[in-house]
């Protein structure tokens, strides 16, 4: 076995996952765990139950795919299915051929793209071959496809159904139509098979990346010196390593005190991200001060190594400071995600903002990427397309004089737009108002 095992998790139809499973025996460095379901509802329950052992997902079609996606058991990174090229139908239409006395010259197509079936029509010349078609990107009930072939077939439009589902191709025979069922190729399971592998290398060793979680406490600012040395903050400070011992023996980290006040936790970062919600951590910011009255901050940085964690934590740590927020987290690639209590984060990817002429533009404007960063993040979360200097204030914690400045830079750097708005009710000057035009920075117009 690969030292590096890479475990692929098959859902579809029984039949369809024997299909898939014959098509990977060229990749024997890939671990397929087979989950065949008989009802697509299924598909809920062995995601979740299963999902802690599978490194990607490999759908047998765009149905249990979008149906996963739907009901938000997978993101798109997750997974993925083998699509289906012109030449599966293409295979299908040739076996009604030889199966029909006649020439099919009408048939009742679903799921397959209509570029596709165009490209298809275009490269194999079949023109003459009336065909219509069902498309859709997402999950449909079975019954509506069903209803789909039948009717055509029943208003004498169409001679044989053409289906990709499994459910719907029987319950077609159920009815006595006549229909074919489209499967992928090996040819396109092969290559799905190919990039589940390298997305699953990747996912494997960005899981492997090293880690540091960092808490940092901020003693009650009504203690006097005289309070640190007492045996009451002894006591206090041995509670908080225990809690801090047990969140380190559940991510399997190292626990180390670095200074007063300051801990540090090394492990990996799929440690963090399959073991730690991140209420987990905002429960323990609450439970270190009801044991000790103390506040907490906790940074995580990700890295390629030990010090480029250690210098993504401090990263951490200064935005965490600077916005008075409890839980900072700093990546490999610098992008820092700010966790809020409800549930939800706020990214910030200054990145674009620090390379090539915008660096010396902003930095000529006398504007921060990290500001810009934030105010083009703040703008998306609360779904604003216009700002004034009184919300960038608040975002960025400065003065609104300051916010009013580094708009109206902006706009000198047609990366906004204002125009001038007279409040309700007001008799006072106007107001500017400022629309963001942060999307694609490398081609606005530069001064």
């Amino acid at each position: 076995m690969s030292l590096l095992e890479i475990r692929l998790g098959v859902i579809g139809p029984e039949d369809s996952v024997r299909h898939i499973l014959n098509s990977a025996e060229p990749f024997a460095d890939l671990t397929l765990l087979p989950f065949p379901y008989t009802s697509i509802e299924q598909v809920d329950e062995i995601i979740q139950q299963n999902r802690d052992l599978i490194d990607q997902w490999f759908f047998s079609g765009q149905v249990p795919y979008a149906y996963a996606l739907s009901k938000g058991l997978i993101q798109e990174k997750d997974g993925i299915y083998p699509p289906l090229f012109g030449a599966s139908l293409l295979g299908k239409v040739l076996e009604a051929f030889m199966d029909s006395e006649g020439v099919v010259q009408k048939i009742s197509l679903d799921t397959i793209q209509e570029q596709e079936l165009h490209t298809t029509k275009q490269y194999f010349s079949l023109q003459k071959l009336q065909i219509f078609p069902y498309s859709y990107p997402d999950f449909r009930p079975m019954d509506e496809i069903v209803d789909f072939h039948r009717s055509l077939f029943e208003k004498g439009k169409t001679e044989i159904a053409f289906t990709c589902i499994r459910a719907v191709y029987l319950k077609l025979k159920e009815l006595g139509i006549p229909c074919y069922r489209i499967t992928p190729s090996h040819l396109s399971i092969y290559f799905t098979l190919r990039l589940l592998k390298e997305r699953g290398v990747s996912s494997w060793y960005q899981r492997s990346q090293l880690a540091l979680l960092g808490v940092e406490l901020l003693p009650p600012d009504e203690e006097g010196d005289e309070h640190l040395f007492s045996y009451d903050l002894k006591h206090k400070e041995l509670s908080l390593k225990r809690l801090l011992l047990e969140l380190a023996e559940r991510i399997n980290g190292s626990f180390v005190q670095i200074g007063d006040g300051l801990y540090y936790i090394y492990t990996t970062r799929g440690e963090i991200e399959f073991k730690l919600d991140k209420s987990d951590l905002f429960h323990l910011i609450e439970t270190v001060y009801s044991h000790s009255r103390y506040h907490a901050r906790i940074g995580i940085g990700y890295g390629l190594n030990a010090l480029q964690a250690e210098e993504n934590v401090r990263t951490a740590f200064r935005y965490a400071r600077k916005t008075s927020s409890k839980v900072v987290l700093v990546d490999e690639k610098k992008k820092v995600t700010e966790y809020l209590t409800e549930g939800k984060a706020l990214q910030y990817d200054y990145k674009k903002w620090i390379e090539g002429e915008w660096s010396e533009a902003l930095r000529k404007a006398n504007i921060s990427p990290t500001a810009l960063a934030k105010i083009e993040s703040l703008a998306k979360f609360y779904k604003k397309e216009e700002v004034n200097s009184q919300e960038v204030a608040r975002w960025l914690g400065s003065s609104e004089r300051n916010a009013r400045r580094i708009l109206s830079e902006l706009e000198s750097l047609n990366l906004a737009t204002s125009k001038s708005v007279q409040l309700s009710g007001s008799k006072g000057r106007p107001r500017k108002v400022y629309r963001l035009i942060l999307n694609n920075p490398t081609t606005k117009k530069k001064p």
